[in-house]
């Protein structure tokens, strides 16, 4: 369950990250949708990153808890 909602956050800043990137390359917006869009992708890029690091750990404490149940 933990894996399908991590999957699901990691699509949905996917998505606005690639909407940011739309948005920022779009030459007829203004700056402040502009400012918007990076702030966006600043944010879900971050995101990312700490749900990556959060699987990672996950599977750390995964392999330390078999290593610990064969011993």
């Amino acid at each position: 369950m933990k894996t399908l909602a991590a999957q699901a956050l990691a699509y949905q800043y996917k998505l606005q990250i690639d909407t940011s990137k739309t948005i920022i390359n779009n030459n007829n917006r203004a700056l402040n949708q502009i400012d918007q869009a990076l702030k966006d992708l600043l944010d879900a890029t971050n995101k990312l990153k700490l749900l990556n690091e959060m699987a990672k750990e996950s599977l750390r404490e995964e392999e330390t808890q078999e290593e610990k149940d064969k011993t």
